[in-house]
């Protein structure tokens, strides 16, 4: 009597599920790894909107012969440009004082800005939002501003100026000077020395102390 041949065909009836089970599994282990890796990668981005902002290392490409307009680098939150010293000096985005902050104002370049006393210009930073109007230096020239713009630390390197955004500092305050009697001048505004006075950034998020 011939034996049927079902045996061969039973045995890989038998291994085809185990095989197909062991491949569902595997594919749903990955799906799970993806989906905490997006999950993590989404919490992270979140926290990085509404946390402190640790800055970075900025490549501008701008070198000290640079003589243009100063450059604006809206991710990062700057704008350099060349001082009355022929380096360029990358400024903080937001004016100094909390009003700027809070109404979302940013320092623009005014390329004909020209204050008569003390004589500053042509071209002049200014904050939009308060009027205050400062140098190629960061220095307040006019308007209302307790202190110069706050700066990012600049290296020279070797495809252009760098900037490190991973710590701001404050600019130099100024000092309260009392309003001119009739028929006085306006006094000039000075300020203290150069420190490395820490500032925190901001935006217009931040919450008023």
């Amino acid at each position: 009597m011939v034996r049927p041949k079902l045996g061969r065909i039973g045995r890989r009836g038998v291994r085809r599920p185990l095989i197909s089970t062991r491949i569902g599994v595997a594919f749903a282990l990955l799906l799970a790894v993806a989906g905490v890796a997006i999950g993590t990668t989404a919490f992270f981005a979140a926290e990085r909107k509404t946390d402190d902002i640790t800055g970075r290392l900025v490549q501008s490409r701008a070198t000290n012969e640079y003589d243009g307009p100063p450059l604006a680098f809206p991710l990062d939150e700057f704008l350099i440009g060349r001082g009355s010293d022929g380096v360029l000096h990358a400024f903080y985005a937001y004016p100094p004082g909390y009003f700027g902050h809070v109404r979302g104002c940013k320092i623009v370049w005014d390329n004909i800005g020209v204050v008569a006393t003390p004589h500053a210009g042509p071209g002049l930073y200014v904050d939009p939002c308060g009027g205050a109007r400062f140098d190629r230096d960061g220095k307040l020239v006019s308007g209302p501003a307790d202190r110069n713009l706050d700066y990012f630390a600049t290296t020279a390197g070797v495809e252009g100026t760098i900037v490190d955004t991973r710590e701001l500092y404050c600019g130099s305050a100024i000092e309260t000077l009392e309003t001119p009697a009739a028929g006085e001048s306006t006094p000039t505004p000075t300020s203290t020395p150069e420190t490395r006075e820490k500032c925190e950034r901001v935006s217009p998020n931040t919450k008023r102390p």
